[in-house]
């Protein structure tokens, strides 16, 4: 028997590579007209990212506020006045638009369909927001890396969910698009697994329980497992 079914959800349900591009351009936009004075743009802040780890290390694991500290330091770096605010404001410019999502065909019916018969939640080591960009009405639960402090492949992100929704390990299928992320992390907790392979990544240590290549697919594939 099947009751969750989680998501990993860049790449997974969206290509996260061109929206990423479109929201530090859109920020870059912003800071340009904000604070004229700022010395640097979005790409050669990226410069500022190793002395900041180096200085506060616990922010590898917390991405959204390290891009904030990134902006921040560049400003203050700058001389801009008002340093804080902006970097404040900053960032909610930067995450309104990354959460701007062009969901791979066919997954928000996939979602719809899936989620009047099972439980469905998120994992993942992003920032994406399912409250932003409107799937909330679907999902059960959402946890990201920074909300338990620890990234996959860390156990961490499917034992919340398994604390979560009080069912046991082999009740729940997490579907990813990364081999070691998600596949082999997955398997290593004793969920059920199904890998989106794109093409792009080699296969883990571990086998998925089903390999699809659509995200159109998935929904066969919960059928097939819950024979397993």
């Amino acid at each position: 028997m099947i009751d969750v079914i989680g998501f990993d959800l860049d790449d997974t349900l969206w290509e996260v590579g061109p929206i990423i591009i479109r929201a530090e351009a859109k920020l870059n936009k912003w800071l340009v007209d904000a604070a004229p004075a700022l010395q640097f743009d979005v790409i050669n802040m990226r410069e500022l990212r190793h002395d900041i780890l180096v200085r506060s290390p616990e922010l590898a694991k917390q991405i959204t506020e390290l891009r904030r500290q990134i902006i921040l330091t560049a400003l203050t770096k700058s001389k801009v006045a008002d340093a804080e605010l902006i970097a404040n404001q900053a960032i909610e410019i930067f995450l309104a638009a990354r959460n701007e999502i062009d969901f791979f065909d066919g997954a928000l019916d996939v979602l719809g369909s899936l989620a009047t018969d099972y439980r469905l939640g998120a994992l993942s080591n992003g920032n994406a927001d399912i409250h932003r960009i409107g799937l909330s009405h679907l999902f059960d639960f959402a946890f990201s890396a920074e909300d338990v402090g620890k990234p996959k492949p860390d156990p961490a992100l499917f034992i919340k969910a398994l604390e979560h929704t009080g069912v046991d390990p082999h009740k729940m299928v997490y579907v990813g698009d990364d081999p070691a992320l998600d596949v082999d992390a997955a398997n290593l907790v004793g969920l059920k697994t199904v890998w989106l392979d794109h093409g792009k990544k080699p296969a883990g240590e571990s086998k998925p329980d089903i390999t699809i290549y659509n995200i159109k697919e998935l929904p066969e594939a919960i059928k097939a497992l819950k024979g397993f």
